[in-house]
């Protein structure tokens, strides 16, 4: 059930919000993908875009630069090759105990800074004022969200697996191929690397590797290469920057692979949630794949979430139980 607030004015243009994903998996060889519906990509993961292309918004948050990137999400996405993997699996995840609140406070500052160097002049701002997270990549509504596009920002602030430090247990050495280059660029340019992004800014991430494999539940390769969201664990949450362009309601749906118990919930302060969704399972009958991990669908009309105004939203997506998540849609009803 969404539930109606009134929402601080602020200065934003189209509008937007911060959303909050979860990785899947607890135990190595979790991969994640975006193709829509069968072999069909619906569009390519986006390159990220460094934080310092962002302009500080006045409560902290920047309004991104989105540069769109290829399907590989990275500069140069070559196609998964050799990569055995573990298999994924193991006991139910830990819930985070300590680090910042899951929950999008409400509040905000007075304005947000454009990275073109404009700033918003209309919609409501519901991103708290002392939020220190910054937008990797400029997330709006209607459209799609990808996981791994969450908020820079580190552990406690733009993400929490578990522990008081939010980083126990997060696993970032299933990347394939092992020298593809990382997905989110590092910030400084300098900083150590652990696969797919920087290691203080990795919650964990996988790309789709044609050699676990990565089926649909067709059995079909998953294509493109995404980068995904993987070993998440129950209660494990991520931070977006979104832009709501129009009020009104959306529907929810996604690209997932799914075991049994898979559950999300994406909410966007001031009451603005989808609440507690319980996931299909993704069956792996036809997928040629294995396990639930690695057999990959996309859903449609998960859930509906209603904004009352356009805006700058904080979007927590957090996993309420454990999946591999590739990317949101939400489209106008």
């Amino acid at each position: 059930m969404i539930r109606y607030v009134a929402l601080n004015s602020s200065a934003v243009v189209g509008g937007m919000a911060v959303l909050s994903v979860g990785c899947s998996s607890s135990t190595p060889s979790s991969s994640s993908g975006g193709a829509s519906g069968g072999v069909g990509a619906s569009g390519g993961v986006s390159a990220g875009v460094s934080a310092g292309e962002a302009a500080g918004a006045s409560g902290g948050v920047g309004a991104g630069a989105g540069a769109s990137g290829s399907t590989s999400g990275a500069s140069s996405g070559a196609a998964a090759s050799s990569s055995g993997g573990v298999a994924e699996g193991g006991g139910s995840g830990e819930a985070p105990e300590g680090g910042s609140s899951p929950d999008a406070a409400e509040g905000g500052s007075s304005g947000t800074a454009l990275a073109d160097g404009g700033v918003n002049d209309g919609g409501v701002k519901l991103v708290p004022a002392g939020y220190a997270g910054t937008p990797f990549k400029a997330n709006a509504i209607p459209g799609t969200i990808y996981a791994a596009d969450y908020d820079r920002g580190g552990p406690t602030v733009a993400f929490c697996r578990s522990g008081t430090s939010c980083t126990d247990g997060i696993v970032t050495g299933d990347w394939a191929p092992a020298n593809a280059p990382p997905y989110r660029p590092p910030l400084p340019a300098t900083a150590k690397i652990c696969s797919g992004a920087a290691c203080d800014d990795n919650v964990g991430l996988c790309r789709i590797n044609p050699n676990k494999p990565d089926n649909t539940l067709a059995g079909q390769p998953v294509m493109p290469i995404d980068t995904y969201v993987c070993y998440s664990t129950a209660g494990e949450w991520l931070k977006y920057t979104v832009v709501v362009t129009e009020a009104g309601t959306f529907s929810v749906g996604g690209f997932m692979a799914v075991p049994m118990g898979g559950g999300v919930n994406l909410s966007f302060g001031g009451g603005i949630t989808t609440g507690d969704v319980a996931l299909p399972i993704s069956p792996t009958t036809n997928c040629g794949c294995g396990e639930n991990y690695h057999s990959w669908a996309e859903r449609d009309n998960l859930a509906t979430v209603t904004f009352p105004a356009a805006g700058t939203y904080l979007m927590t997506m957090t996993q309420v139980g454990r999946f591999n998540a590739d990317k949101f849609t939400f489209t106008k009803k």
